[in-house]
C-alpha cells in the first residue's frame, strides 16, 4: 500500500496547486493521501470536485504551527469528517494567516535593511495563493543571489541566525492541541527529527493522539525510538515525506516515497475508516 500523510500545496509553502497535487497522487497510485498545509484548510475545498472521481482515499489535514521553549512545534491534525469546515475554526485560521503575512512583511523590511535585497510583497502575494512562509520568501530571495543554491540562500538570509529573522507568532502546544481536538481532529506530533530545544519525551507528555514515526529525514535509530515510544504510550503511528514539490529539495521527500510497516499504520487508517468521509 502506498500512501502520503504529510504534504503541502501552494495554499501554504508547496510548489504544486491542490489540483496538481491531486493529479500527481493519482499518477503515483496512492491509496491514501492527507494534505497538511500550514495553518490552513483551503486546499481541501479546492480538492472536493476532483475527489468525486474516487481515485484514492483522501484525509483532510493541517499542519498547525505552535511553540515551546522558543521553538516551532508542528502539530498534524487529521479529520475523518467535515468538522474542519466549522466557521469558528476557519476564523481562527484566518487570524493566524494574517499574522504570518505580517511576519513576512517585516522579514522583507529586514532583508532590505541588512542585506540590501529588495522583495516586492505585493507581487509575492499575487503569485502565492495561501499562507506565506519562509519557504515562499526563499523563492523570491534565491534569484537575487544566483551564486547560491536555494538551501544556501535560505540558511544565509532566512535562518534564525540571520539578522533579518523575524520570529513567528504561534499558539502554545496546549492551545494548538485543544483547538484541533475541539474541532474533531486527531493530533499527531510531526517530524520529531527537527526539534533541538525540546526532547521527544517532553513533547509527548502533551495530549497527542499520535506520532509521525516514519519521516523522510529520520535515521533508523530515530525511527526505532519513535516507534518504541509510540507503542509504549499507545499512540497512533503515521508516515510522511513532507512533500513540497521543490526541485532539488533535500529537506523533504517525494510524494508517497516513505517505507513503513503497514501493521503500524493500521490503527490510524481504521480510525479514518470509521468516519463519514471514508468511501468503501
Amino acid at each position: 500500500m502506498k500512501l502520503e500523510l504529510h504534504c503541502h500545496t501552494t495554499c501554504s509553502d508547496g510548489r504544486l496547486t491542490p489540483e496538481e497535487l491531486y493529479h500527481l497522487a493519482k499518477k503515483e497510485t496512492l491509496s491514501y493521501m492527507a494534505l497538511t498545509d500550514h495553518d490552513t484548510v483551503d486546499g481541501h475545498f479546492r480538492m472536493e470536485e476532483l475527489l468525486k472521481e474516487g481515485s484514492f482515499h483522501y484525509i483532510p489535514g493541517i499542519e498547525l504551527t505552535t511553540s515551546k521553549n522558543g521553538e516551532s512545534i508542528h502539530i498534524l491534525g487529521y479529520f475523518n469528517s467535515d468538522s474542519y469546515k466549522d466557521p469558528a475554526f476557519l476564523t481562527v485560521l484566518r487570524e493566524l494567516h494574517e499574522a504570518r503575512n505580517e511576519r513576512i512583511r517585516k522579514f522583507i523590511d529586514n532583508l532590505k535593511k541588512h542585506f540590501d535585497l529588495t522583495v516586492d510583497y505585493d507581487q509575492m502575494r499575487r503569485t502565492n495563493q495561501g499562507v506565506l512562509t519562509r519557504a515562499n520568501l526563499a523563492r523570491e530571495v534565491h534569484p537575487l543571489v544566483p551564486h547560491m543554491t536555494y538551501n544556501e540562500a535560505f540558511e544565509t538570509y532566512l535562518d534564525k541566525k540571520s539578522p533579518a529573522y523575524i520570529p513567528n507568532i504561534r499558539l502554545s502546544v496546549e492551545d494548538g492541541i485543544s483547538l484541533l481536538k475541539k474541532h474533531g481532529a486527531k493530533v499527531v506530533l510531526a517530524h520529531p527529527v527537527i526539534y533541538k530545544k525540546n526532547t521527544l519525551e517532553d513533547l509527548l507528555s502533551y495530549d497527542f493522539d499520535g506520532l509521525e514515526c516514519y519521516y523522510y529525514l529520520n535515521d533508523e535509530a530515530l525511527t526505532e525510538k519513535s516507534l518504541k515510544l509510540a507503542q509504549e504510550k499507545n499512540l497512533l503511528i503515521t508516515a510522511g515525506s513532507d512533500y513540497h514539490g521543490i526541485p532539488g529539495d533535500v529537506k523533504h521527500g517525494y510524494l508517497g516515497s516513505m517505507t513503513y510497516d503497514e501493521n503500524h499504520l493500521t490503527p490510524f487508517l481504521s480510525w479514518y475508516q470509521e468516519g463519514p468521509l471514508y468511501k468503501k
